[in-house]
């Protein structure tokens, strides 16, 4: 099998492999999407030791692909020609350590231990391959904002119009919660997020305590102050501005989720906490429930939001792929075709 190896910064070489051998508890999948994630943009720029993968070793962990060889133990419910999703984290025995080495961008994984909804997870062959591919970062997302456990009537604001970002603000659309709006820079990705039913602000063009106002009205705080209508954020961009301008403006007891990694320490008010009531949470990785609601999503076409894969390379353009992709422009999820 062909496979792309990690042997350093921007240092990728496709390579021939052995198919892995099957024990009598896995199943071998044949990898036929795999997304760009923004972890594997900072492996290839930055260095595999920030993410735990070594040079010579396999990489990628957003995937979608088909069962091919099933071992002699492994459950019934589990069949050859079943397109699934494949958990990173639970793929291999090695578990979340080395996730981000979870071979995504070979031609084949072995799945260690395979149980369905464990670390495979059927996904009905209606769905696009270029859509399935997004279970992991949707899942990402999706997880964001069921941590803040938003009502039908909630104002929502998500910061960063990436995949992450993106995802979470369609998850909840997906719920029938229409009052969602993204913040950008950059106006290309802000036009693709629009055609998926969410308000747009630029904070390039207009403020963002003033453009929130405008999309959700206002209401006036303990200091006589006009303040954004704003119920929940979702902070997917890791910006420190607009976290420490949010917590600043924030009205009586809103919320915010950090999904986003931030790089370094930033500063932040405590008083406005306190005179805010402000709720600052985080959120990391996904659960099964998560995964089940994203591939529900995407099955019934609950929103477009697989439209935000832009491109697509074939394997032996992984270093190409990788180049554009680390632009990150006129792009947002950017995926590898296996096949």
């Amino acid at each position: 099998m062909k496979a792309a190896i990690y042997y350093g910064v921007q240092d990728l070489k496709v390579e021939e492999l052995p198919i892995p051998t099957v024990g009598d508890h896995d199943i071998l999948v044949k990898n036929l999407r795999a997304g760009i994630c923004g972890t594997d943009i900072a492996v290839y720029n930055l260095g595999g030791h920030l993410f735990n993968v070594e040079p010579g070793e396999e990489f990628g962990h957003e995937m979608v692909g088909e069962v091919v060889e099933i071992g002699d133990k492994v459950s019934a419910d589990i069949a050859l020609g079943m397109h699934v999703f494949v958990n990173p984290i639970t793929a291999k025995k090695t578990g979340a350590a080395k996730s981000i080495a979870g071979c995504a961008f070979s031609q084949y994984i072995l799945i260690e231990e395979a149980q369905l909804n464990y670390n495979i997870y059927t996904i009905d062959k209606k769905v696009p391959l270029e859509a399935a591919v997004l279970v992991e970062p949707m899942s990402v997302g999706t997880h964001g904002a069921n941590v803040l456990q938003a009502k039908p009537d909630d104002r929502i604001v998500v910061f960063g119009a990436g995949p992450i970002g993106i995802s979470a603000a369609a998850s909840i659309l997906a719920k029938g919660n229409q009052n969602v709006c993204i913040v950008d820079i950059d106006e290309w990705r802000l036009q693709k997020a629009a055609t998926i039913g969410l308000h747009t602000l630029n904070t390039k063009k207009e403020n963002l305590a003033d453009g929130l106002m405008r999309i959700f009205g206002s209401q006036i705080n303990s200091m006589g102050q006009s303040i954004p209508n704003v119920d929940l954020y979702i902070d997917a961009a890791g910006a420190p501005a607009l976290l420490q301008s949010t917590i600043a403006f924030a009205k009586p007891h809103s919320k915010m989720c950090i999904i986003a990694v931030y790089k370094k320490e930033i500063s932040i008010n405590p008083t406005a906490f306190m005179s805010n009531e402000f709720t600052l949470m985080g959120s990391r990785g996904y659960t099964q429930e998560d995964i089940i609601e994203v591939i529900d999503h995407l099955t019934e076409e609950k929103t477009t939001v697989a439209t935000m894969v832009t491109q697509t390379f074939k394997l032996e353009d992984i270093n190409e792929a990788f180049k554009f992709a680390s632009e990150a422009k006129g792009t947002i999820k950017v995926i590898i075709d296996l096949t």
